[in-house]
């Protein structure tokens, strides 16, 4: 190469690098330009995207069971969908058809069963859908979804104490329900409809007595009371009859036509195994003396 035109070549690549040189600055100044600008925009928007989030209507969490997140085995709960721990108390009407309820959430194929307790002894009384006692008045009512209802008719007094739902897991879950009976209000009364305290009737005089039932409420299906004397029968000379009185009272009325000292005794009027009972005194050519005594079993 020739002298000329190495030295034309030197000068092309040293204007060259004048040139970039030269350049380098404005290049730089224009890059941190579009980098402030695109802050700005990221900014921006992100600025509107905050405010886009504080106008949203608040976010709405399902109400969580905080107990059971972990812990999936059966629980009781009441009507509400809440947990219940501890015992609850049902009363009874007697006479009435009534149900015991035991709702299990989250059963998963275990066996819900009922029990009768005592101090000494439980009985068995259902096991899922089947009963497992002679008593046809219990049976279980199942209500969907998850309600393992004990159904007892015609209550009885003697239906009271404690009833349990258990499920069998490990240990055993239980719901106790501690059951009394309500019984039916009972009076006796006479034929002015006046409740009977001490009262005096002559010899050979009628007496007329009644006996008046009003359920503990309207379903309840109760029986007319039945007099006794002395813990029997009625003889037979002494009339008996049931009407129904108002408010669905129950009413037997007894009838002595003439009364005499054969008469004396203790007469009861019951229901089941509630009872008022009087006394009725008597001694020959003297006027009968009635002593009433009232009291609830």
């Amino acid at each position: 190469m020739t002298g000329p035109a190495w030295g034309s070549r030197f000068c092309l690549v040293l204007a060259a690098i004048t040139i970039v040189i030269a350049n380098y600055p404005r290049h730089r100044d224009r890059h941190l330009r579009e980098q402030l600008v695109n802050s700005h925009k990221i900014t921006r928007n992100i600025t509107q995207s905050q405010e886009v989030i504080a106008n949203l209507p608040p976010l709405r969490i399902p109400r969580l069971r905080h107990h059971r997140v972990t812990d999936w085995d059966p629980y009781f709960e009441n009507a509400d969908g809440q947990g219940i721990n501890g015992s609850q108390n049902v009363a009874l009407h007697l006479g009435a058809t009534a149900y015991l309820d035991c709702r299990v959430a989250m059963l998963s194929g275990k066996k819900v069963m009922w029990l009768r307790q005592n101090i000494d002894w439980a009985s068995l009384l259902t096991l899922g859908n089947t009963t497992h006692i002679s008593d046809s008045r219990y049976s279980v009512s199942f209500q969907y979804p998850n309600n393992w209802r004990l159904a007892i008719s015609g209550v009885r007094r003697e239906d009271h104490g404690v009833y349990v739902c258990q499920v069998n897991t490990h240990p055993p879950r239980m719901l106790v329900t501690n059951v009394t009976v309500l019984a039916p209000d009972i009076r006796i009364i006479d034929e002015a409809r006046h409740e009977l305290r001490d009262r005096y009737y002559k010899t050979g005089s009628g007496i007329e007595l009644a006996c008046v039932v009003r359920p503990s409420c309207p379903d309840s299906r109760v029986p007319h009371p039945v007099w006794r004397k002395n813990g029997e029968m009625l003889p037979d000379h002494i009339n008996v009859y049931h009407i129904n009185g108002s408010n669905e009272d129950l009413v037997t009325r007894l009838y002595i036509e003439r009364a005499k000292k054969t008469d004396s005794g203790e007469y009861t009027c019951s229901v089941k195994n509630k009872l008022l009972f009087i006394m009725i005194n008597g001694m020959r050519h003297v006027p009968i003396i009635t002593q009433l005594l009232l009291t609830s079993a």
